[in-house]
C-alpha cells in the first residue's frame, strides 16, 4: 500500500537498522516480524480519543495497524504485508503514535 500523503512506497528495514531505530521508541518491542506497544489509559474515553487519532492518520497513510483494546488497555502491531515485515511506514506510524501516547489529552 502506498502513503497516501507522500506516495512513499513500504521499505522492509533491515534487523540491525530497526533495532538502532528503535532506540529511539524504547516502549516498542520487536516481536515475531511485528512491531509491540502496549498501554494503559486512565480511562475509556482517554483511550477512545487516542485510537480515534490513530485510527485517521493510519487511514491518511494508506497504513492499517492492528489494535486490540479492551476497556483502557490497548496494544498496537505494526507490520508491513506487501514486504513481509517491519518496513519504515511502520517505524514512522510507530512514532506518530508514541506522540499520541504521550502527549496529555
Amino acid at each position: 500500500m502506498y502513503n497516501k500523503i507522500f506516495k512513499e512506497a513500504p521499505l522492509l528495514l533491515p534487523k540491525p537498522i530497526l533495532i538502532s531505530k528503535l532506540e529511539a521508541l524504547p516502549k516498542w518491542k520487536l516481536i515475531d516480524n511485528e512491531l509491540v506497544r502496549e498501554h494503559k489509559f486512565r480511562d475509556f474515553e482517554e483511550t477512545w480519543s487516542v485510537l480515534t487519532k490513530v485510527a485517521m492518520r493510519s487511514h491518511l497513510w494508506g497504513h492499517h495497524p492492528t489494535i486490540t483494546t479492551t476497556y483502557n488497555k490497548v496494544q498496537f502491531r505494526l507490520t508491513t504485508h506487501d514486504v513481509s515485515g517491519v518496513s519504515n511506514i511502520d517505524l514512522k506510524l510507530a512514532s506518530k503514535i508514541e506522540k499520541y501516547l504521550t502527549t496529555k489529552v
